[in-house]
């Protein structure tokens, strides 16, 4: 059997963290840039909430409730989660007074509660996708005579 042990490089755990630019957003030349680590699997507080969360979901799905507002609450509660659980810090991040704001996870609520719909969209897309979260690998092997 092979040894495929280098693969385990592409595990991703809240300890592995990933930068994404808000370069939507411009204040005084500066974009923000949020500090996250994946939402995924990997990110068990996150992923067990969405689990309880899919659940109720599926119960509303089967009593024929489905309506537009879901996904607007869905994504509500997605900006609440990723406060807590997948947003780790910021920097460049700057209110609309100039200043310069320090990373909280109630400042960081109150950021993505304001953030457009579509950024926010691109946000949660960006941080669901591992490969994000990973350099990926490039080996060099020697072969054995």
């Amino acid at each position: 059997m092979g040894d495929y042990s280098h693969l385990q490089a592409l595990e991703v755990s809240t300890q592995t963290t990933s930068e994404f630019p808000l370069d939507q957003i411009t204040v005084n030349g500066v974009s923000p840039v949020l500090i996250v680590v994946p939402a995924t699997d990997a990110n068990k507080p996150y992923f067990n909430t969405l689990l309880k969360r899919a659940g109720k979901a599926a119960r509303v799905i089967k009593r024929g409730a489905i309506n537009s507002g879901m996904i607007d609450d869905n994504r509500d509660q997605d900006k609440e989660l990723f406060s807590k659980h997948v947003i780790v810090g910021w920097r460049d991040q700057v209110g609309a007074d100039g200043e310069e704001i320090p990373f909280s996870k109630q400042e960081c609520a109150d950021f993505l509660s304001c953030l457009p719909n579509w950024l926010f969209d691109d946000l949660r897309t960006y941080c669901s996708d591992p490969a994000n979260f990973t350099d990926g690998i490039d080996i060099e092997v020697t072969a054995k005579n």
